[in-house]
């Protein structure tokens, strides 16, 4: 019957382990986003060096749309979809 007094909480090696847990993916999610915005800036040097200047703002249109495209799927997939 004490039993019924204690509250169920977790060990400490389990809140450490979940703190360490959080706390890189929060890294890994910070690092993604730098990697991704450097991505997308070489992506839109590429498209200057590549494709003939006439053409530049097409590509440029068409690679901002795929990337909007991509980001609202992945949206979509975390947060809409239970």
């Amino acid at each position: 019957m004490m039993e019924d007094n204690v509250p169920n909480t977790l060990s400490t090696k389990e809140t450490t382990t979940k703190i360490v847990k959080v706390g890189g993916t929060i890294i890994l999610m910070l690092l993604l986003l730098a990697s991704s915005f450097g991505f997308y800036t070489s992506m839109q040097s590429a498209i200057c060096d590549i494709i003939e200047y006439r053409y530049q703002d097409l590509i440029r249109s068409i690679f901002n749309l795929f990337v909007i495209a991509v980001v609202l799927l992945v949206l979509k997939k975390f947060f809409y979809e239970k």
